[in-house]
C-alpha cells in the first residue's frame, strides 16, 4: 500500500498559478521546479480573465489561486472559477492574515489552502497532490449520490405503478363484465328490429363502435396492469415495420400522409415477442399519423448503432443496462407536426396522461409500450426533432439481436 501511495504522490501534475504578486508567483513557480514531483504543464497569470483563457486552452489538473486579484476579489474569484470548471481542483494561496477565510474557502469548493510564507516545497508539493485526491473523491460521491437519488425516484415510481396497476386492473375487470353485456344486448337487438329501420340500426350501430372502443380502453387497462408474458423469437424488424404499417394504411390513406421509409437491410435479427412489438409499433404510428396531420410526413428509419460513451452518444440510455463498445439495433418513426410541448413531454409516459382527452385518449399506450420494451430489456425515447415535429425511438440491446 506504501508503493501505491508514494507512485500517486509523485504523479505528475499540470498546475495552473493564479497570482498577481510577482514575488509570489515566482515563489510558487520556484517551488514547483524543484519538487520532487515532475510538473508536466505549468503556465501563470495575474488575472481571473487569464485564468479563464488558460483553463479553455488546456487540460489542468490543479489550479494555485489568490482570490484577490485585479479583476475579482475574495470568494466571488473562487466562485465563478469553480463553478465554471468543476473538474478542476483548487488550492487557495492567502496571506497569513486571511488564513481563516482560508478555511472558509472549504465551503466554497476549494480542495485546500496555504498560508504564503508558511511552506515549503515539500508541503505545497502534498498540499497538491492531496487536493487533487480529494477532488476525485468527491466527483464518485457526487456520482454516488446521484445514483442514490435515481434509483430512490425509479424506486418511488415502480411503488407508484404498482399501485396503479392494482387499480387499473380491479377497474378493468369490474368494467368488462357490464360491456359484456352490454355489447350482448346491443347485438340481439340489431338482429331482431327490422332492418328498414336505419336511424334505429345507426344508433345501434353507433352503441357498438362506443362498446368497442371502450372494450379496448379496458384492454389497455389490463395490459398496463399485467407482467407480459413473452413469446420470443428471431425476428425481423424490417419486415415487423412493414406489416404494421399495412394495418394502419387506411389511417394513412385517409389522412393523405407521405411515408418515407430508411431501413437498413444489414440490421441483425432480434429476438422478440412478434405481437407486444407490433402493438408498440402500431401505438408509435397512429401518435405520428394524428401528430403529422392531413397532408404531413413520416418517416422511418432502421440501423445498429456501436455506442462509443461519447457525451451526446444516445445520452438518453441507462449506462447501466447498455455499455459503451455495445451495438444496439435502432428504430426511428418522425413526423413533421408541431412536436410536443415542452411541459409535457417529461410526462408522455406517465400513465392516464394524455393530450388527446378530446379524441378519446385515455393515456395509456405509451406507458404499455414502455412497459413492453422494458420486458424485451430495451428502451424508448420521444424527443422533439430541431427541423419541426417529433421523434420516438425504440431501442433493443444487443444481447437481443442474433449478432
Amino acid at each position: 500500500m506504501a508503493e501505491k501511495t508514494s507512485a500517486a504522490f509523485t504523479q505528475p501534475l499540470r498546475v495552473l498559478i493564479v497570482e498577481d504578486n510577482q514575488i509570489d508567483r515566482r515563489m510558487l513557480e520556484s517551488m514547483l521546479s524543484e519538487s520532487s514531483s515532475a510538473v508536466s504543464l505549468r503556465k501563470s497569470t495575474d488575472t481571473l480573465q487569464g485564468a479563464i483563457k488558460l483553463l479553455d486552452e488546456y487540460e489542468f489538473d490543479i489550479v494555485v489561486l489568490d482570490m484577490n486579484l485585479p479583476d475579482s476579489e475574495g470568494e466571488d474569484t473562487l466562485v465563478r472559477l469553480s463553478s465554471k470548471y468543476p473538474e478542476v481542483a483548487i488550492v487557495i494561496n492567502t496571506g497569513a492574515y486571511e488564513d481563516e477565510m482560508g478555511l472558509h474557502t472549504l465551503s466554497y469548493g476549494a480542495q485546500d489552502f496555504l498560508v504564503k510564507g508558511k511552506y515549503t516545497a515539500y508541503v505545497l508539493n502534498k498540499a497538491l497532490h492531496y487536493a487533487l485526491e480529494r477532488k476525485r473523491l468527491e466527483r464518485e460521491l457526487t456520482k454516488a449520490y446521484e445514483r442514490i437519488k435515481e434509483t430512490q425516484a425509479q424506486l418511488l415510481q415502480m411503488e407508484k405503478m404498482k399501485v396503479v396497476g392494482a387499480l387499473a386492473s380491479g377497474i378493468a375487470h369490474e368494467v368488462k363484465n357490464p360491456l359484456a353485456t352490454i355489447l350482448y344486448g346491443v347485438t340481439y337487438l340489431r338482429q331482431q328490429l327490422n332492418p328498414a329501420d336505419d336511424k334505429v340500426l345507426a344508433a345501434l350501430a353507433n352503441m357498438k363502435e362506443a362498446i368497442d372502443r371502450a372494450n379496448g380502453t379496458v384492454n389497455d387497462l389490463l395490459n398496463f396492469a399485467s407482467t407480459p408474458q413473452l413469446d420470443r423469437k428471431l425476428e425481423d424488424l424490417n419486415a415487423l415495420i412493414e406489416k404494421s404499417l399495412s394495418l394502419i394504411h387506411h389511417e394513412i390513406e385517409k389522412k393523405h400522409i407521405e411515408v418515407f421509409k430508411k431501413l437498413d437491410q444489414a440490421i441483425p435479427m432480434i429476438t422478440i415477442d412478434r405481437n407486444r412489438i407490433e402493438q408498440v409499433l402500431i401505438n408509435l404510428m397512429l401518435n405520428a399519423v394524428q401528430a403529422a396531420g392531413e397532408g404531413g410526413k413520416l418517416e422511418f428509419k432502421t440501423y445498429s448503432h456501436a455506442l462509443s460513451g461519447a457525451p451526446g452518444d444516445f445520452s438518453f440510455l441507462d449506462k447501466r443496462k447498455f455499455k459503451a463498445g455495445q451495438t444496439v439495433v435502432v428504430c426511428d418513426i418522425e413526423d413533421n407536426g408541431t412536436g410536443i410541448p415542452a411541459d409535457s413531454l417529461s410526462k408522455v409516459f406517465d400513465p392516464f396522461f394524455t393530450t388527446k382527452h378530446d379524441m378519446g385518449g385515455v393515456g395509456l399506450g405509451l406507458s404499455v409500450s414502455k412497459s413492453i420494451m422494458e420486458s424485451h430489456d430495451g428502451t424508448i425515447f420521444i424527443e422533439n426533432r430541431s427541423s419541426g415535429g417529433a421523434r420516438a425511438r425504440i431501442i433493443f440491446p444487443s444481447d437481443a439481436a442474433s449478432l
